[in-house]
């Protein structure tokens, strides 16, 4: 009997003969149909082109990132629309019409204008200035004053009250009881006066400063002009409105007391 030298084949538990597929994997049982091996390679297919549909669109993100960063919006700072996708852009042009010289000139430097400035204020004893909206000129003016020797006292005229009574007589004050407590009065010193027995012998005088005067009546705004003759030691300066540039006016003019020569007639 010769003997058998071919190798038995492998076979399943129901005797089956099994196959073997030779593949860089190494040996894999070859069991499945082939309808399962169609599906393995449509799977792996599948995958390779969803990493190649990936890396274009990061490749094509990347490229409108840059698009985007090199070249600006068009008409970003020249065109209004009034509604979104509405119509074409209304394009907004503005002019600058009727400019002297001065406007031009930065504010923040120091005009020319001071020294008539201290000499108003000497002469006036009172006076009605006109800063511009945006504030910050009348700074130089006030510590050219403050130079001199001058001392503050700053009031608002809102809540200001009697500007007699408040400023050179002692008057009361009533807090807000806010309902609960009972009505109290508390009565304070004259400001201008306990500001005078405070100054120091070497201060030439003191400035009241009124911000928002333009709220004060007729009647409040003479007893300011006529404060200086009461109290010699005393210089006002009231913020009579606002200009656009920074001017000023005695004070009695503006209140009626004397003729304004440049009122319309």
């Amino acid at each position: 009997m010769e003997p058998n030298n071919t190798t038995a084949k492998p076979t399943d538990r129901l005797g089956n003969e099994q196959r073997q597929d030779l593949s860089p994997r190494g040996y894999l049982p070859a069991t499945c149909c082939r309808g399962d091996s169609t599906h393995t390679h449509a799977h792996a297919d599948t995958q390779a082109a969803a990493a190649a549909a990936a890396e274009l669109s990061m490749w094509s993100g990347a490229a409108a990132a840059a698009a985007r960063t090199v070249s600006p919006p068009p008409h970003a700072t020249t065109s209004l629309t009034g509604r979104r996708g509405a119509g074409r852009p209304s394009t907004v042009s503005v002019r600058a019409g009727g400019g002297g010289l001065m406007d031009f000139v930065g504010g923040d430097l120091v005009k020319p204008d001071l020294g008539r400035w201290l000499d108003d204020v000497e002469e006036h004893k009172a006076l009605a200035i006109y800063p511009p909206h945006e504030g910050g000129y009348e700074g130089r003016y006030l510590n050219r004053l403050r130079y001199q020797g001058y001392y503050f006292l700053d009031l608002s005229a809102r809540g200001l009250g009697d500007p007699e009574s408040t400023l050179t007589k002692i008057h009361p004050v009533c807090p807000p009881s806010l309902g609960r407590q009972p009505v109290a009065r508390w009565y304070f010193p004259p400001e201008v006066d306990y500001r005078l027995s405070l100054l120091h012998p070497d201060a030439k005088g003191l400035i009241v400063w009124v911000y928002e005067a333009k709220v004060l009546s007729k009647a409040e705004l003479q007893f300011l002009a006529m404060l200086p003759d009461l109290r010699p030691k005393v210089r006002v300066i009231a913020e009579c409105g606002n200009w656009r540039k920074f001017i000023w006016k005695p004070l009695k003019q503006i209140s009626g007391l004397e003729p304004d020569p440049d009122a319309e007639e």
